[in-house]
């Protein structure tokens, strides 16, 4: 049965990373509660196994974020099961999401327009350095990468997919495929143009070194693969991380939703299209204040 549902998220499009995700949640919940996955299963059983994991033994206590992710995952699974007649009943029915605290809130992290400028400052004077990658390609190519996820928000596995053939300079956007295969148009500010076309001039000159490159379909290479991984985009961003602040790709698209917000006037339908958000929810999170903005607001107030 396990097996069967792995296949049926595969013929949904559900992306690679997507299905790992689902996998790992899975397994978690079958291991730790030792059920298989033909078990029958009640509330109860769902409701221990949330006690466990708010409640871990030698190891750090998970995030509500991380529950939440695990528990839907667990919902989809059985509301699969119950669908295709797998299973009579859907334990995750009387099951709710973990509500967050503030503080919990506060996980969803941006740059600040000072820190996004600093970032750009240490790229620029202390690059990190990588086998098989000369200096100047591997700036040319981070400083391109970090400038898509934060001028277009994109998601790390859409950046890591994203091809020659999905960017059109003329009409300035960018064709992204996310998930569930859902297609989305962005389009390319001025700012994010001018990246872009630098980067793809510089690709077009490395080609004539490299010869692979130009068969390469990927906007962004590795020197073992036709497109830079997912992993390798991850590691390549924490390699950058600011002081008291470790970076990575998701923070850039948080930082393009927030900024977004703010040069739209709150227009969350506007934001939403462009994140590729299929619930209006989610990005209603960027509405909150950061903790610094709170902090900056109680400090305005007047002295006596």
């Amino acid at each position: 049965m396990y097996r069967d549902y792995i296949l049926y998220l595969q013929k949904q499009g559900k992306s690679k990373n997507t299905i790992i995700s689902y996998s790992n949640d899975l397994n978690s919940f079958f291991h730790e509660t030792n059920i298989k996955p033909g078990d029958y299963v009640t509330a109860a059983d769902i409701r221990k196994w949330i006690h466990l994991m708010l409640n871990p033994v030698d190891i750090k206590q998970l995030a509500t974020s991380t529950i939440n992710r695990r528990l839907n995952s667990l919902r989809s699974f059985y509301a699969w099961a119950t669908k295709m007649k797998k299973m009579q009943h859907n334990p995750m029915q009387e099951i709710q999401e973990l509500k967050s605290a503030d503080e919990d809130s506060e996980k969803i992290m941006w740059l600040t327009e000072d820190e996004f400028e600093n970032l750009l400052h240490i790229i620029r004077k202390k690059p990190v350095r990588s086998r098989g990658v000369n200096p100047e390609e591997k700036y040319r190519r981070d400083r391109a990468i970090i400038y898509i996820l934060t001028y277009a928000g994109l998601r790390v596995d859409e950046l890591s997919n994203l091809k020659l053939t999905d960017i059109d300079l003329d009409l300035k956007r960018i064709r992204i495929v996310g998930k569930g295969m859902k297609v989305r148009t962005v389009p390319i500010s001025n700012t994010l143009l001018a990246e872009i076309r630098d980067w793809l001039d510089f690709r077009a000159e490395m080609a004539t070194q490299k010869l692979y490159v130009e068969d390469y379909p990927y906007v962004f290479y590795s020197q073992r693969s036709p497109r830079f991984t997912v992993r390798g985009i991850q590691t390549m961003i924490e390699n950058y991380s600011l002081p008291n602040k470790k970076l990575t790709p998701h923070m850039f698209r948080h930082t393009f939703c927030k900024w977004m917000l703010k040069a739209t006037n709150n227009d969350i339908e506007k934001v939403r299209r462009l994140a590729g958000h299929s619930n209006i929810a989610t990005t209603s999170r960027y509405l909150k204040d950061s903790y610094s903005d709170l902090a900056d607001a109680v400090d305005a107030l007047p002295n006596f």
